[in-house]
């Protein structure tokens, strides 16, 4: 026993040695700038390269695991499976479901009731993360186009969620629009349930229905009602990483894979990628890395048909949009994945260092350490002899980690807390199955006499949603709560602006009433939506068009539209800081050109064409 704890501590040690000068050489670990698009952001003016952050968090990261790795073959060589058994694919045994009637209702019934309990998004207007949604929809809308009269964020999602619900209610409210995202993040709690059913099945522990009850409850705390901005753990940014996941599950939980489970995990990639660039592209490349897995285990008729399924969901979408709105939404899609970390980058934060200097340092060292200890976790799974969990889930959570791996770029694009927060919903989710499930088997081993019954199982059910979920039921609000909705839903957008952007709105209306466009040169992205005019140019957003062929793109349709005015500058929010004209010096020196100032209404430049 003693041997055994000696080499535990002496693994421990070796791993924590490794962190220690993985964290002294981050600063050290540079690269030249490779940006291609010529964007402009904080990051590019500090001359800093979003690579090197990167090559620091893969060095951060892979180095340790290595070390663990090496030093758990020398130390416990006897308890660790050989490379083969590892990359082989083993046997599949179907694992059957368990009771978790009750408790499903339960859990799924203090949902519905805390939806119901909700304060509605009734306060003031966020210019930029309200805008980007409502001003690019209404663009839409009034052009009768997608992508070839405007430019997305995020990808088509920027456009479908509150068009879908303006659809469905007939109003083009901001009220409506915000309320959609609140049925987007109930679904993600409901989603939350199955995928807690689905990766329980893969522990060894005996009293699932109690696992499941307590993983389904920290799940559940992952995602919150935020609108318009929404930095939970898990957002509706992430329905299509945790809808995959949900079907990802069920290649190692059954021997035999139907067609529908095929079909969703060839299908689901192409859809997100349209609906969230950054999140398509990380199932794309999960999605290959479990094709290859299959493979090169033989496992061809399962790789074929996802692969059919894949080239059927890009033909459907290719006929829905067609080819030339298709074609535009690639441009903007690769624009987006090149120089979005230029744009909108900052420097991660150096690990334990910079703790109490930045104030994103403590987050920021947490996030590498979560990240960090659940490699930790899927890797002892994998080599280890031990059999806490069946055998395709470890595999499955090899691509689990895999994925937590690569999204964690999102962070290191961003590294402000709040994107540093939500890249660590994988890193927490697999953290707390592991030591959930190590907890479980443990006690278990301890109490082999404590029997559970289906009622002690309500039971508890009941008395923790309550001490959880009391502080969130209201019953006055739920009776309430369709007039509430209703209430909302009707709202003018005077309720939600302030005075002077209101005064501005009606005033603008009146001197441009002649123009058949709007051109926005400010990041005060609502006033499209309340102005009520296309855009002049796709870029309603005008700080996506930072990268020089943008700019080119751009002053054409400047060119092309002739507006007779433009709105220069507004106090209200620059992104970082940074003016447009900073960002964007071609389009400013031909703005400077042709037009002049006309007035300054309230707190809002407006140039004018130069006769």
């Amino acid at each position: 026993m003693i041997k055994k704890k000696s080499k535990n501590l002496l693994i421990l040690i070796f791993v924590i040695l490794s962190v220690a000068f993985c964290s002294i050489i981050w600063k050290y670990i540079n690269l030249n700038i490779s940006n291609v698009t010529q964007a402009k952001g904080t990051i590019t003016l500090q001359g800093h390269s979003t690579d090197s952050d990167t090559l620091r968090y893969i060095v951060f990261i892979l180095l340790p695991l290595f070390v663990f790795i090496l030093s758990f073959y020398l130390l416990k060589k006897t308890k660790t499976k050989s490379f083969i058994e590892i990359i082989t694919l083993p046997k599949i045994q179907s694992i059957k479901g368990y009771d978790i009637l009750f408790p499903a209702i339960i859990l799924s019934s203090f949902i519905i009731l805390q939806f119901c309990s909700l304060t509605l998004p009734i306060g003031p207007i966020d210019t930029f993360h309200d805008g980007e949604l409502f001003s690019v929809t209404k663009n839409v809308i009034l052009n009768g186009t997608f992508f070839l009269d405007t430019y997305t964020i995020h990808g088509f999602s920027d456009i479908f969620y509150p068009l879908i619900f303006w659809k469905l209610t007939g109003l083009e409210t901001i009220g409506s629009g915000r309320l959609f995202f609140f049925f987007l993040n109930i679904l993600i709690k409901f989603l939350c349930l199955i995928l807690s059913y689905q990766l329980i099945k893969f522990s060894n522990v005996k009293n699932k229905t109690i696992f499941f009850i307590i993983f389904s409850l920290i799940l559940l705390s992952f995602s919150d009602y935020q609108v318009p901005i929404n930095f939970s753990l898990f957002s509706y940014r992430d329905i299509y990483i945790i809808f995959y996941l949900i079907f990802l599950t069920k290649l190692f939980t059954s021997e035999k894979i139907s067609l529908i489970t095929k079909f969703f995990l060839g299908s689901i990639p192409p859809f997100a990628l349209i609906m969230h660039i950054d999140t398509g592209v990380f199932l794309f490349v999960l999605l290959i890395s479990v094709l290859f897995y299959f493979v090169i285990n033989k496992k061809f008729k399962i790789a074929s048909h996802i692969i059919l399924f894949t080239f059927l969901s890009f033909t459907l979408i290719l006929l829905f949009f067609g080819f030339e709105e298709l074609n535009n939404f690639i441009k903007n899609a690769l624009t987006i994945i090149l120089s979005m970390d230029y744009l909108h980058g900052t420097e991660y934060p150096e690990p334990f260092f910079s703790i109490g200097d930045n104030k994103n340092g403590m987050r920021a060292t947490r996030g590498l350490l979560l990240q960090l200890s659940a490699g930790l976790f899927v890797t002892y799974n994998i080599i280890s002899k031990k059999n806490t969990m069946s055998n395709g889930g470890k595999v499955f959570f090899i691509f689990l980690f895999f994925l937590s791996f690569i999204m964690y770029k999102n962070a290191l694009g961003r590294s402000d807390s709040y994107h540093i927060r939500m890249s660590n919903d994988l890193p927490i989710l697999i953290n707390s199955f592991f030591i959930l499930n190590l907890l479980i088997l443990k006690i278990e081993k301890n109490l082999k006499s404590v029997s559970i019954t289906k009622k002690k199982i309500a039971i508890f059910s009941l008395v923790l949603c309550s001490i959880l979920f009391v502080k969130d039921i209201d019953f006055l609000k739920i009776q309430n709560y369709p007039n509430e909705v209703q209430k909302l839903l009707n709202l003018p957008n005077k309720h939600f602006i302030d005075e002077n952007r209101y005064q501005f709105i009606d005033k603008y209306k009146k001197i441009s009433i002649q123009d058949k466009c709007f051109q926005n040169f400010t990041d005060d992205l609502i006033l499209l939506y309340l102005i009520n005019k296309p855009s002049c140019t796709k870029f309603v957003a005008s700080w996506l068009a930072s990268p020089e062929h943008l700019q080119d793109e751009y002053i054409k349709s400047l060119k092309d539209s002739k507006p007779n005015y433009i709105v220069y500058n507004s106090v209200y929010f620059k992104v970082d800081g940074i003016e447009i004209s900073d960002r964007l010096q071609k389009v400013n020196k031909f703005i400077q050109k042709n037009y002049k100032f006309f007035q300054k209404i309230n707190t809002y430049d407006i140039l004018i064409i130069r006769d």
